[in-house]
């Protein structure tokens, strides 16, 4: 019973294409969770891993809720299980998925789309409560067969059995603007073991810097908001983009160099800046192909303010910096023009 109604779910998620459309069912991919869900999700059981914070069971539970972020990544993990099973038709797809929470929401709602054969997955995830509860939803819904190996670890420091070739690796680990949470360390140590063929979702996360008015930027505040599409986003329109910082992808990590730590150059500061006096990271996602998440679609796409100008009058440059060696966080130099 439970499978069929997970099914019907997760095929109205696929086949969605308007805001509204992709708000009502990963709303009733929530209720569902809710409903057969019965592992306690705890708030306090946070942990701090040596790359960011691990959400609690509860925290990790409530993002089923940022809806466009649930939708996307559903969508973008569909879309790669397709494109891996036409390019490989005589096995099974290995995935690795990681930070997985309770509810395993970018992979478990897809698992009746495809024959038990076909696929292969580990499952990983920093809490206990979390495994557990994946374990019991597997369960109730009668996924079972499925050859799902779940695993109570650190991803950061995880490694992959020998024999087991990764074809899909997934992690949603993110806050806005890369902090607080292990995303980039998480991401670092899969690619590591990723082959060639081997798909990351996502593909690609695009760490931009502008001046801008953060006050009258969109941010999606809480899951009472009304949530808002690209098209009904309204920008400030007095943001002035600077740069491209970074790109986390698989080739940023596909190096032999250990990338902890970012260092931008130095940009020059407005002279006038009433229009636009907030110094601000944006983030935007590519999850897979043409399957996207934009600024302040989700709470993982927000912008963050880095500084305000106005407390940098004395300075002509600033420079980035940003460090994932320990908590994820953003930092900067400036200069005068004297230096």
């Amino acid at each position: 019973m439970y499978k069929q109604e997970l099914v019907i779910i997760v095929q109205s998620i696929i086949t969605s294409n308007t805001v509204d459309e992709h708000i009502k069912c990963a709303r009733n991919l929530s209720e569902f969770y809710e409903k057969i869900a019965t592992i306690n999700h705890f708030e306090n059981n946070e942990i701090h891993v040596k790359g960011g914070i691990a959400l609690s069971s509860s925290g990790a539970a409530d993002c089923v809720d940022d809806y466009l972020r649930t939708v996307y990544f559903i969508k973008g993990v569909y879309k790669a299980l397709i494109k891996l099973c036409t390019d490989f038709p005589e096995r099974s797809i290995n995935i690795l998925y990681a930070g997985c929470g309770p509810y395993a929401t970018l992979i478990l709602p897809l698992l009746p789309l495809f024959n038990k054969d076909r696929i292969k997955a580990i499952l990983l995830d920093i809490n206990t409560s979390s495994i557990e509860s994946v374990q019991q939803i597997l369960a109730v819904v009668g996924l079972n067969d499925y050859s799902i190996q779940l695993v109570e670890t650190d991803a950061i420091t995880y490694t992959k059995p020998q024999g087991f070739t990764i074809d899909l690796a997934i992690s949603e680990t993110m806050h806005y603007a890369l902090t607080r949470e292990p995303q980039v360390a998480i991401t670092q140590n899969i690619v590591s073991q990723l082959p060639s063929h081997g798909i990351l979702i996502p593909e690609e996360i695009r760490i931009d810097l502008a001046y801008t008015f953060f006050d009258y930027e969109p941010s999606l505040k809480n899951v009472n908001d009304k949530v808002k599409g690209r098209d009904e986003l309204q920008p400030y329109p007095h943001s002035v983009f600077v740069d491209r910082l970074f790109t986390i992808n698989k080739e940023l990590f596909g190096t032999e160099s250990q990338f902890l730590n970012f260092k931008s150059d130095f940009y020059k500061l407005p002279d006038d800046f009433s229009n636009h006096p907030d110094v601000c990271i944006f983030t935007e996602i590519r999850i897979f192909e043409d399957i996207e998440l934009k600024t302040a679609e989700s709470y993982i796409t927000n912008p963050y303010c880095v500084a305000s100008i106005y407390s940098l009058t004395e300075y002509s440059e600033i420079q980035f910096l940003y460090d994932f060696s320990d908590m994820p966080k953003w930092s900067y130099n400036v200069k005068s023009a004297l230096n």
